[in-house]
């Protein structure tokens, strides 16, 4: 039972949407992101551009159909999303700790195919019973975290990928990580282009950046969630009309009616021009009630595509704030402040409450 909570609990980070690619409907292998925060395989992505632009510099999002511009090397230049990749390995390894209770599992650290019985967090290797006790006689690998497969499925201790804690490195000065932000042209730099690239622009330390980030996402994800809350407000409000055009509609429908009998019961030497008056009334009303209606449902449609568009890229850029490293987040700032900017722009699609009346 505690092996499955394990899974959820891994499971839950992260909905299939983003553990899985939408091209290959398999688990990300190299995952990129889009302008619009979808994120698909490398490969795939190679593919598509080869089937939708082979020579051109833009790429068309197969979801959204929302285009990127690339830049450089392609495909292969946009952003890497290392925490999906992450979590891609602890899934898979947690299922494969759990399919036969870790059975088939063989020890990484031999050649003797023994069945493995722990796992050192430091040499990321199953072991079998050998290689944990030499583990245990070796002093460089004393000090090593090793767990066994019980502990692991049982959630008592959780899997954690070394990708997690990869520093990216740069691509000018692949010996030096990047450890500086510039504000000028907000990007992730080394100490070393800090000097020779940037000396005259605006720095800040890797936190600090990451903190202001974090606060303008967080500012364009309330505005955000103010314009859904709002969109949700509007359709309600355009049900509320709905329905009172219905009942307005099927009361004129009933006044008319009464109204045309009475002056039957009257005049029944006028019955057949009321009865003709009758019809012609009831079509023009008919007429009326199908045009706001039309109306009605056009404005429900456009602002539920809009809350289900604003709540999905809510979700994306939730994700991603979750989930990615703070280097990546400050890559992506503009991308996921310029997404946000572009909910907060749009206006619901209202009808005039006048439009629910009729008699």
């Amino acid at each position: 039972m505690a092996s499955n909570v394990t899974v959820q609990s891994l499971l839950e980070k992260i909905s299939v949407d983003h553990l899985e690619c939408s091209i290959c409907t398999n688990r990300f292998r190299q995952p990129k992101l889009l302008d619009c925060l979808h994120s698909f395989c490398l490969q795939c992505l190679q593919e598509l551009r080869q089937s939708q632009y082979p020579s051109g510099t833009k790429l068309t999002c197969p979801l959204c159909r929302r285009e990127t511009m690339l830049k450089g090397s392609g495909v292969a230049d946009l952003p890497n999303i290392f925490a999906f990749s992450a979590l891609v390995e602890e899934v898979t390894m947690q299922e494969k700790l759990l399919e036969g209770q870790g059975s088939e599992i063989k020890c990484q650290n031999c050649d003797e195919e023994n069945q493995a019985v722990s796992r050192c967090m430091d040499c990321d290797h199953f072991l079998c019973q050998e290689c944990q006790k030499a583990h245990g006689r070796m002093t460089l690998m004393k000090s090593h975290k090793i767990y066994t497969l019980a502990q692991l499925r049982s959630g008592e201790i959780v899997y954690t990928s070394k990708l997690r804690d990869e520093v990216p490195k740069c691509g000018k000065h692949p010996d030096q990580n990047l450890n500086v932000y510039c504000n000028s042209c907000e990007q992730v730099i080394c100490t070393t282009c800090s000097v020779l690239d940037h000396a005259k622009h605006s720095l800040t330390g890797l936190p600090e950046a990451v903190e202001k980030c974090k606060k303008k996402v967080t500012e364009m994800v309330q505005k955000s969630e103010r314009r859904k809350t709002q969109l949700s407000t509007t359709m309600e409000e355009t049900c509320k009309f709905r329905k009172e055009l219905d009942t307005m509609f099927a009361n004129s429908k009933k006044k008319l009616s009464k109204k045309a009998q009475q002056e039957i019961t009257k005049v029944k030497q006028e019955v057949a021009k009321i009865q003709k008056e009758e019809h012609k009334l009831m079509k023009e009303m008919d007429r009326i009630y199908k045009e706001r209606v039309t109306t009605f449902e056009a404005a429900q449609a456009k602002n539920k595509k809009e809350v289900t568009q604003t709540q999905h890229k809510l979700e994306e850029v939730k994700q991603l704030m979750k989930e990615a490293s703070c280097y990546e987040i400050l890559e992506l700032q503009q991308k996921l402040l310029h997404n946000l900017s572009e909910l907060t722009g749009k206006q619901p699609q209202q009808v005039p409450d006048k439009l629910s009346f009729m008699d």
